[in-house]
């Protein structure tokens, strides 16, 4: 069980790796962002189309998507940060993302949804596994 004044720090530290990781991506810097995420063999992500991701494909696609963006923006709408212990901590994150591509239209991923799990490793909090959720998205 973790202690209240743990749990508030530990909440804070994750939150902290969160804006990090939104403002890394609405920079479209994918070398920041991915350095949260476990580059160990164990690591999956399952992505919005149900697939199962390692990090270098995580990488890649979400670099070739951004490749054909301009601009991408992340609007938080809730994210709960359940600390299980003092090592694991879960998120789930409500959110809107809208990337401007390049040809000028607009996807507006709305509503989306991910789950981090977060182990502390070597000091640092590294996300061990991520599932991301989201309609197609909207085209305007």
């Amino acid at each position: 069980m973790v202690n209240k004044i743990d749990e508030e720090t530990i909440a804070n530290e994750i939150n902290q790796v969160l804006d990090n990781l939104i403002d890394s991506y609405e920079t479209m810097d994918l070398e920041t962002s991915f350095k949260i995420f476990s580059n160990d063999p164990d690591f999956y992500m399952i992505g919005s189309d149900g697939l199962i991701y390692d990090h270098e494909t995580f990488y890649n696609t979400t670099k070739a998507y951004f490749s054909e963006c301009s601009k991408f923006e992340l609007i938080s709408y809730i994210r709960d940060v359940k600390v299980l212990t003092n090592e694991l901590v879960l998120v789930s994150w409500h959110y809107k993302a809208v990337a401007t591509r390049l040809t000028g239209g607009l996807d507006v991923f709305d509503p989306a949804g991910a789950t981090f799990l977060f182990q502390k490793i070597k000091d640092q909090w590294i996300v061990i596994n991520y599932q991301e959720s989201t309609l197609k998205p909207r085209l305007e």
